[in-house]
């Protein structure tokens, strides 16, 4: 009897070993681990697209060295993450964290990433000049952002080209409802739209391919386009006599 007692204690306390709980186990491991080899192994993970595991030790280091430069960075990181997914719920969640880092850490040179990053993930979540534009305007206004604050910065010349990638986006907005609006004989609708839109977004080519309209438009509400002074008839001189 005392050799089925034992036994079963044995059993027991092996099943108990073996259900250690797995956040402890992880725990113990990166306890033991330095700054830079967690940042590493982070990255090892990254790499083979191992997002969850490559997560739990960048906010690890995050959580443990908020305003040491490597936390700040393995913070960045974790949006990181999030973003290469592009499922609209890890954008979602990459939108908050680098407006987070943002908004934290103003004089931090790694803020030009963020808003960069921040406006990508909106401008990720955009679907066409004719879905919903507030995506597209929120990509924009990060874009300026960056342009504005950290001109001399690497990530200024990729915000200006998104930016204007924004604004073409914005400018077609226009133009399809401007031609809606043309289709319907809704024509004050439509000038509207078109001087909307070349007072706006003038280097388009949206703003290109609205002329035909525009031109059609001032001729309905009967207005004549002013004469080009290069190619006007000259006025005749008075006669001095």
């Amino acid at each position: 009897m005392r050799r089925f007692v034992w036994l079963a204690l044995v059993l027991a306390l092996a099943s108990c070993k073996s259900t250690r709980n797995p956040e402890q186990e992880f725990f113990e491991k990166v306890s033991q681990l330095t700054k830079e080899e967690l940042l590493a192994k982070g990255d090892a993970l990254a790499e083979k697209r191992r997002w969850e595991e490559a997560r739990k030790h960048y906010s690890f280091l995050a959580d443990s060295f908020p305003n040491d430069p490597l936390g700040r960075r393995a913070a960045l990181k974790v949006a990181d993450t999030f973003f290469a997914q592009r499922d609209l719920e890890s954008l979602t969640e990459a939108q908050l964290r680098y407006r987070d880092f943002s908004n934290r850490f103003p004089s931090d040179p790694a803020r030009a990433y963020a808003l960069l990053m921040l406006g990508k993930c909106s401008f990720q979540q955009h679907r066409g000049p004719q879905r919903d534009l507030g995506p597209v305007r929120e990509a924009a206004a990060s874009f300026r952002l960056v342009m504005e604050l950290f001109p001399d910065s690497p990530e200024a010349r990729e915000a200006a080209e998104l930016y204007q990638r924004c604004r073409e986006d914005l400018a077609a907005h226009e133009l399809e409802v401007a031609r809606f609006h043309a289709r319907v004989q809704a024509w004050e609708g439509a000038w509207q739209r078109l001087t909307y839109l070349l007072a706006t977004y003038p280097e388009t080519l949206a703003a290109r391919e609205a002329e035909p309209l525009l031109a059609e438009a001032r001729r309905i509400r009967g207005e004549e386009p002013a004469a080009n002074p290069a190619t006007a008839e000259p006025t005749p001189a008075p006669d001095p006599r």
